[in-house]
């Protein structure tokens, strides 16, 4: 990747597209943000690829993220919690949490980092009739 440098922040080219980078809103995706999205992205693909593996359907999930960050340590960024919201029929917790503990040890993003900022993963099941 090359990463050039511009006025208001970065900028690479991609296969997919350009991807602009600012800590201002207005200019590009806030680096913290691209950590967080490459977090839960890794761990979404990871957990779709198991449900699959272990016939698991869900009708839809998504990923809620909160943040945490230590002002007394340059804003450093603690905790990232990701919160699956689950929707399906018959679906089984103690399944899902075993899936998402295996998504987990398959994500590289987040093993490399979860020695740095803790990473809580929760779910929530909204059943289907």
């Amino acid at each position: 990747m090359l990463f050039k440098f511009k006025e208001e922040g970065i900028r690479v080219e991609l296969a997919y597209g350009i991807l602009d980078i600012s800590e201002d809103l207005y200019h590009g995706y806030k680096p913290e943000h691209l950590l967080v999205a490459s977090i839960a992205g890794s761990s979404a693909d990871h957990f779709t690829k198991l449900l699959d593996r272990h016939h698991t359907h869900v009708e839809d999930f998504f990923i809620r993220t909160e943040v945490q960050h230590d002002e007394k340590d340059n804003n450093r960024l603690t905790r990232i919690k990701l919160h699956f919201v689950i929707k399906g029929r018959n679906l089984n917790i103690d399944k899902l949490y075993r899936i998402l503990e295996k998504a987990r040890e398959q994500s590289s993003i987040i093993q490399t980092i979860e020695d740095s900022v803790e990473i809580i993963e929760t779910i929530e099941i909204v059943p289907i009739k």
